[in-house]
């Protein structure tokens, strides 16, 4: 009937002996396959027209062929040659032009298209039905109440399909459809839809960091994808891109607030002058709204010291205290003017920056790497081959707003309370004993904001990846300084990572060592090498690598 386990199991529920707690209502039926999705989107357009925009929204040019077709991508599911040019329409001859239904086109990024009749694209009957799961679960994922229920009516051997509506149960039930929890596989999927080349759990790293704490760090290697990550993912959540999202480059010359705080007028002590950047009004309208996640994306934070421009922040994330703006007129009659005196850092606001490392950059300061989750970015050899092997056709749009529906419950889960991680107590106080000898040790809030990301990650992450990647981004950051200092430190780190039983020496050549193998925290021991092998080569090493 479908391949998703929790539509067949709600459509089963309702056709067996829970049926009367529901209340069901058939909107349309049909017994081809063949105009089903057709009559499918024309009603849900002219009734439902906010499952017909989500279902749109995943509608991606296919490029594999010369012809101008249209297909549905979405999660697992991929529905080929859904729609073809009305352009193109025409030129096609024989039996070709019994392909389309010309009665209804549909617009797409501009232009008409028509939507195919032998859409199913396969001959036989199995491969068919598979094809209708597949148009079912994709108004499903798009949708809180519409659902298919697909089968043969015993009276006929034909094919018979409904839409069917489910409505708000008669009695309390505990089913909650999956669009409205936040579900970071489907934000993965959404992700990568785009084109975009990341590994699926980096970009879990990003979302339960954020979850974590509102302020994450990416940093590494230029044009590996950073602020393409962050832009990606903050858009995937926002309902309306241009009021939730504020990208903003740092300049080299920032000395100070204004760019992102504005500041009273000297000639007018009634006016307050706004940022350009539009981060003052983001947070206002992120106070208006708590429900919803917004994002602050700052690039390239570290060309101008972090600490002249970002002060306020830094400082509002621990205090919880508003940050006060100016003393003047707070009645303006004029909404567009109107400034208050002081302004929250609301919970719900979310600030990713990215950072490149070279002689025209500012090195972070402890202050600011304590107070964020910092992930490094790094082109493995299989994603560059994948890369330089494949045509990478980049939609960035498929992913806009694919799991708005999602966002609020991230809110929600990134603003709750949880408890204090005991299971990795041992290796979080071997960790820090080392570093306190090189006193880039951790206090309390590092403890508190692992064992958030250690909630949200764990159960998820496979094996220990999550205490793993806590200790790569909370811990190590802060690590700095010359040889003599840090060789017995990274020595002593570097044993912890290891498994019981295994030897290895940190001195062994990189080239010999398979951090896949043999290592308990894989990802630590490997940076921890790294940072081993510069301090030996240079005397001096860091966290962050040029």
């Amino acid at each position: 009937m479908a391949v998703d386990n929790n539509l067949a199991n709600i459509v089963e529920t309702i056709a067996s002996e829970q049926k009367n707690k529901y209340d069901t209502e058939v909107l349309l039926e049909s017994q081809f396959y063949s105009d089903f999705p057709y009559k499918v989107l024309s009603f849900l357009e002219k009734h439902y027209q906010d499952v017909f925009q989500s279902f749109m929204k995943h509608i991606v040019p296919d490029n594999s062929g010369k012809l101008d077709y249209m297909i549905y991508v979405f999660d697992s599911i991929r529905i080929p040659r859904l729609f073809l040019s009305v352009d193109l329409y025409p030129s096609l001859t024989g039996k070709d032009s019994t392909r389309w239904i010309t009665d209804k086109t549909f617009l797409i990024d501009g232009k008409e298209y028509y939507i195919s009749n032998q859409w199913v694209g396969h001959k036989t009957e199995e491969k068919k039905n598979l094809r209708i799961n597949d148009f079912a679960m994709a108004i499903y994922n798009n949708s809180k109440h519409l659902f298919f229920v697909d089968f043969v009516k015993k009276s006929t051997p034909k094919p018979y399909a409904q839409l069917v509506m489910v409505k708000q149960p008669k009695v309390e039930n505990n089913y909650t459809h999956p669009n409205d929890s936040f579900m970071i596989n489907q934000v993965v999927t959404s992700i990568l839809s785009t084109g975009l080349i990341y590994f699926p759990t980096l970009i879990k790293r990003l979302a339960y960091s954020l979850m974590a704490k509102p302020f994450v760090i990416l940093s590494g290697l230029a044009g590996s994808g950073k602020t393409q990550l962050a832009l990606a993912f903050a858009k995937c959540l926002s309902e309306n891109i241009e009021e939730q999202v504020c990208t903003v480059s740092i300049g080299a010359d920032w000395t100070n607030r204004e760019p992102l705080l504005g500041y009273p007028n000297a000639l007018n002590k009634d006016e307050y002058v706004k940022p350009e950047s539009g981060v003052l009004q983001l947070l206002m309208r992120a106070n208006e709204d708590k429900s919803k996640p917004y994002f602050l994306i700052l690039d390239e934070m570290n060309l101008s010291v972090v600490e002249r421009y970002f002060a306020d922040f830094l400082s509002a994330m621990e205090s919880g205290e508003p940050i006060k703006l100016w003393d003047g007129n707070e009645s303006e009659e004029d909404e567009n003017k109107y400034v208050p005196a002081k302004i929250h850092l609301p919970k719900n606001v979310y600030i990713i920056g990215t950072i490149n490392v070279d002689e025209t950059t500012y090195m972070f300061s402890p202050k600011v790497l304590d107070r964020a989750n910092v992930i490094e970015f790094k082109i493995a050899p299989d994603e560059m081959d994948k890369y330089l092997g494949k045509k990478v056709n980049i939609n960035l749009k498929a992913g806009y707003s694919a799991c708005a529906d999602m966002a609020d419950d991230f809110v929600n889960k990134a603003n709750s309370q949880v408890e204090k991680d005991e299971k990795n107590k041992d290796v979080l106080l071997s960790f820090f004993k080392e570093l306190k000898k090189v006193n880039a040790e951790f206090g309390y809030r590092t403890v508190n904001e692992i064992s958030r990301y250690l909630h949200f990650a764990e159960g998820d992450l496979e094996d220990d990846s999550a205490i793993d990647t806590a200790i790569l981004q909370k811990l190590l950051p802060k690590l700095h300084g010359s040889r003599k200092k840090l060789v017995p430190t990274l020595t002593a780190l570097w044993d912890i990572c290891l498994n019981n039983g295994n030897t290895t020496k940190i001195d062994t050549e990189t080239e010999k060592l398979n951090f896949q193998e043999g290592f308990k925290y894989p990802e630590s021991a490997e940076k921890i090498k790294r940072m081993y092998d510069a301090v030996i080569d240079n005397g001096f090493t860091s966290f962050a690598e040029a």
